[in-house]
């Protein structure tokens, strides 16, 4: 009888595991892989928004050198007088120029190739 009673026993423990697997374990383990996979696509998303930042860069930097955008900003410069040169020269707003224009066609750029 004890034998009978082991086997009912080992059963039900059986059914109880099953039952735990399919209302907690379960629920677990897809939280866990859904946290994996969503760290993951993060991951990837801001690997190839900077891989895609350089790719933008370089391409901004080849349509400023094609352009000759340093022509007329330099043609722009130098019709100006020397004192007020001086003065924005001292504050480099002629490299802060340089640089607002070189973000705005790199924004351009990631925009146009959807970024």
């Amino acid at each position: 009888m004890s034998v009978f009673v082991d086997v009912v026993n080992s059963i039900n423990n059986l059914g109880q595991e099953i039952h735990d697997f399919f209302t907690i374990d379960l629920y677990i383990l897809l939280t866990q892989f859904s946290s994996f996979f969503i760290q993951w696509l993060i991951l990837g998303y801001w690997t190839l928004k900077v891989k895609l930042l350089f790719f933008a860069w370089d391409v901004a930097q080849q349509l400023i050198a094609d352009l000759n955008i340093s022509v007329y900003v330099n043609f722009a410069w130098s019709h100006l007088e020397s004192r007020t040169l001086s003065m924005l020269t001292f504050f480099r707003v002629p490299e802060a120029v340089n640089i607002l224009i070189s973000a705005g066609i790199t924004k351009y750029i990631m925009r146009f190739i959807g970024v």
